[in-house]
């Protein structure tokens, strides 16, 4: 009996030290109970249901080879979101749901990246990613919202869905047949595609001249544009004086070289900046990329989704005017990121990439 205590100890002590993936078990990180009406848990009142899902998918693009990530043995995370879609002219309520499973950002950690630009541009900041499903269609990501976000497991590939069922209503919407992919910061849901196969990963390309000490870093212009239309460009020189201005305090750490004292950064809603010079229907929210681009050849990607369709109010902040170097002129800070390096200063150049 002593040594059957023994081992059970040890299995236990295995467990919490290790995790699960120890032992090859599919893991999950969240809630599994079951609640009933009134319980002070709101998100688990019914039992999930489970979304067929083939359980590997394929990473390619700018890889050093093609690769099959099996998910098995890899943690589940929960995603909690109201859908909330485009249907004809208007949009449609399609319920409140907890899905359950695989984030974007354990799944990617697997392979390795052969970035084209590595030797000229090396930070993975310029990284974006499409997800493809077998119906031909496919939705975007940036890099920096899957590594560098303040909550990385917010997009995940989901094996299990429940309802988040009103209390007094008891209201039941219908639920997916498929897997999907979940953006859990959007507002309205258009990224969420059904039954997704293949992952690949790219890096913005362009005429980006890199100067990291250049003489004069200082922007006094920012120019919009969309990417193989030159014809049609936008200029501003100052920040729209009828956006309010909006002040944000951070403890300022970087990827790489770590913490970079408290900061307080002062500007406006970069996603209503891009609304209103890039008008557009929901269809951008899903395919379209963002180059952010500074005088010195620094450049980050992000969604268009990321910048203006964001259900945490956490939408980047453009700034001018700052004391510190490079940000004198038009300048970045991502209020919804963990790490400082998608902050761009020296801001020259958006471009949107359909």
């Amino acid at each position: 009996m002593n040594k059957f205590r023994v081992f059970a100890v040890l299995v236990i002590a295995l467990l919490i030290a290790g995790g699960c993936k120890f032992f090859g078990i599919d893991a999950f990180s969240g809630s599994t109970l079951i609640w009933e009406s009134g319980a002070n848990n709101y998100f688990n009142r019914e039992k999930p249901t489970a979304l067929p899902f083939a359980g590997k998918i394929l990473i390619t693009g700018e890889v050093e080879k093609d690769h099959f990530v099996n998910t098995s043995g890899m943690p589940w995370h929960s995603v909690t979101i109201k859908e909330y879609a485009p249907s004809g002219d208007s949009m449609r309520f399609e319920g409140a749901f907890r899905y359950d499973g695989y984030a974007l950002c354990d799944i990617l950690s697997t392979v390795k990246v052969n970035k084209l630009s590595k030797e000229d541009f090396y930070p993975p900041v310029d990284l974006y990613v499409e997800i493809w499903n077998n119906k031909g269609e496919y939705t975007v990501f940036s890099w920096g919202e899957i590594f560098y976000s303040a909550d990385p497991y917010k997009v995940i590939l989901a094996k299990s869905v429940s309802r988040v069922i009103p209390g007094k209503t008891g209201e039941l919407w219908s639920l997916p047949e498929e897997s999907k992919v979940v953006a859990g910061n959007d507002l309205v849901t258009v990224r969420n595609i059904s039954d997704p196969i293949k992952i690949v990963i790219k890096s913005l390309k362009g005429d980006f001249k890199v100067n990291r000490d250049p003489e004069i870093f200082t922007s006094a212009k920012l120019t919009f544009g969309v990417d193989g239309d030159r014809a049609n460009t936008r200029e501003i020189t100052s920040l729209p004086s009828y956006l309010p201005v909006i002040r944000s305090k951070s403890v300022y750490y970087g990827q790489s070289m770590g913490y970079k004292g408290e900061k307080e950064f002062e500007g406006v809603d970069f996603g209503l900046v891009m609304k209103s010079v890039f008008p557009a229907n929901h269809s951008i929210f899903k395919s379209a990329i963002v180059c952010v681009e500074g005088i010195d050849g620094y450049r980050a990607a992000f969604s268009f989704s990321e910048i203006v369709n964001r259900s945490d109010y956490r939408e980047p902040l453009l700034m001018t005017g700052g004391s510190e170097k490079g940000r004198d002129g038009f300048s970045l800070f991502c209020r919804g990121d963990m790490f400082a390096d998608r902050a761009v200063k020296g801001l020259s150049k958006i471009t949107v990439i359909r």
